[in-house]
């Protein structure tokens, strides 16, 4: 396969470009100007200059390609402008769309979200053919996804979409889903809002996007995820891989919601103010949360059975600590034993900003 991997130096794009490589392809992978290149030009791809803004580099860097992995999308910063996030987002995609037309690309794989799926009408799991919810379309990150996801579904190319559950492993650079472990690790983390989660690790999902390029139904949505539990369980677990006490508190989604919009309208005020500690998007897809059904995946793309989720986490623990997002005293738990620790700073240094990591972001499935 032939393959041109958009938004190769993110989470998913370099998990996809590292498994497409493990498996024989050729593929190249594009990057942003701007883009922290660090991780990506050790995956075994070259990288070339194109970004969701510039057509015809987009169109250059699909030609020759059999099938066009779209990793990258439009991510809100912030939730106070919907109709505004909306626009860029479809704009955005539709450039890519017509790059893959002009540079006839045969098939697209699109990462998109669970988040545009909606509560279970059979059972207590949620699959592909459970409709969003009109409640959930208050949240600008569902509506952007799903304004995504309808782009390319009607573009009249070869689709296939896949909807990945919260995304944890390595190469998480931005801290997206990992973000909660780097607070929790560092003792950063006072709060958390309860609620129903599935996660999936990063290498399994990689390579359900190599499963869905070869074996894809075109127009189909499959539903991708790992393991079914809560998000005070998630961190219990994490806790005690790392060794740390898990002092986050629960904090309803009521009391959130409003505090995280709050806190985007501050950092919006500021001058590259950045994302706040709590971003809207955060709460939301918590709030919204689905355990999943992935069957369809596993028997239409013949997946493997998900990594178990003890090894997932501490996977995605030990590359945390190992590249100096969480710092950890010398004596930690055994989940994280075999790599690099650095001492861990006293409370007043763990509250000011370091620059010798990069911060961490709420990020994508996402």
């Amino acid at each position: 396969m032939k393959a041109v991997v958009i938004g190769g130096t993110g989470f998913v794009g370099m998990n996809v470009t590292r498994a497409l490589v493990a498996a024989g392809h050729d593929v190249v992978a594009t990057r942003k100007v701007h883009a922290n290149t660090l991780f990506a030009r050790k995956l075994g791809a070259p990288l070339v200059r194109a970004d969701l803004d510039d057509e015809p580099a987009l169109c250059e860097a699909m030609r020759g390609r059999e099938v066009a992995f779209m990793c990258a999308g439009h991510y809100p910063r912030y939730s106070l402008e919907p109709q505004v996030e909306i626009d860029v987002a479809r704009a955005r995609v539709c450039r890519a769309l017509s790059a893959a037309r002009k540079a006839r690309v045969s098939r697209v794989v699109l990462t998109s979200s669970i988040a545009t799926v909606g509560p279970p009408r059979h059972g207590e799991r949620s699959t592909e053919d459970d409709p969003i919810e009109p409640r959930s379309l208050e949240s600008v990150y569902h509506r952007v996804k799903l304004a995504i996801e309808e782009e390319t579904l009607a573009s009249g190319l070869d689709v296939v979409v896949l909807l990945p559950t919260g995304i944890v492993g390595e190469l998480d650079v931005k801290a997206g889903t990992g973000f909660l472990f780097v607070a929790l690790g560092n003792g950063l983390l006072p709060f958390f809002v309860e609620g129903r989660t599935n996660v999936i690790d990063a290498d399994d999902l990689a390579r359900a996007h190599v499963a869905a390029a070869l074996h894809g139904k075109s127009g189909e949505r499959y539903a991708v995820g790992g393991h079914d539990l809560m998000v005070s369980e998630l961190l219990e677990r994490v806790a005690e891989i790392l060794g740390v006490p898990m002092t986050a508190q629960p904090v309803p989604w009521w009391l959130a919601g409003p505090a995280a919009t709050f806190a985007e309208m501050r950092a919006a005020a500021i001058k590259d103010g950045g994302r706040p500690f709590l971003a809207r998007e955060m709460v939301d897809v918590v709030r919204f949360g689905r355990f999943v059904d992935s069957s369809k995946a596993a028997r239409e793309l013949s997946l493997s059975p998900p990594t178990p989720l003890d090894d997932t986490l501490r996977k995605a623990c030990g590359w945390f600590v190992k590249h100096r997002y969480i710092r950890l005293p010398s004596r930690v738990s055994e989940g994280v034993q075999g790599v690099d620790h650095a001492p861990r700073p006293d409370r007043t240094d763990r509250a000011r900003p370091r620059d010798d990591y990069p911060p961490p972001e709420a990020g994508a499935h996402r």
